[in-house]
């Protein structure tokens, strides 16, 4: 179902329950067709993309945190914003940046959709972007901000109001 920017905004919200309702791999690629147009450092837009699809690997995956990764594991696919960090000074503003195309997209689509933090997290074992780093075969110059749960939401999100904290001249 398609929405307008100012619903997209609203409505969207960070999904960690699904439904059995697949994704498509053509949804999940649009999706990642509107992360690219995301605003990056230079202009140089430096975000590659691991989509995991397989069940076992994304279990796996949620275990590379030690809490708050479940959605990794329910979903019917996760997107991992990854970016070679030589000579890249703002790679976590670009990869947040591209982490929330994806989320904006995902509800343009209908999809629902989770911010995972994954930099700076204890895993299980190791720290989380290391455990994720040997999951997927990712090279050790490459920074790990999120990973993102995609998966049909159980119910539509409704939109909300939020009132900004606006200071004019000074705080």
């Amino acid at each position: 179902m398609e929405k307008d920017f100012i619903n997209i905004v609203k409505s969207r919200r960070s999904t960690r329950q699904f439904s059995d309702e697949s994704v498509s791999d053509e949804t999940i690629q649009k999706i990642l067709d509107m992360a690219a147009y995301a605003p990056s450092s230079w202009g140089g837009h430096p975000v590659e993309y691991i989509v995991v699809r397989d069940k076992t690997t994304m279990a796996e995956l949620a275990r590379c945190k030690q809490m708050g990764a479940g959605p990794l594991a329910y979903g019917e696919a996760a997107i991992v914003p990854i970016i070679d960090k030589r000579n890249l000074e703002l790679w976590v503003e670009d990869a947040a940046v591209a982490s929330t195309y994806i989320l904006l997209a995902a509800e343009y689509y209908g999809v629902g959709a989770c911010w995972i933090h994954m930099k700076d997290r204890r895993g299980h074992t190791n720290m989380a972007e290391d455990d994720i780093r040997s999951l997927l075969g990712i090279p050790d110059y490459y920074g790990i901000l999120n990973a993102v749960s995609l998966g049909m939401k159980k119910k539509p999100s409704e939109e909300r109001t939020i009132q900004p904290k606006v200071h004019h001249e000074r705080y």
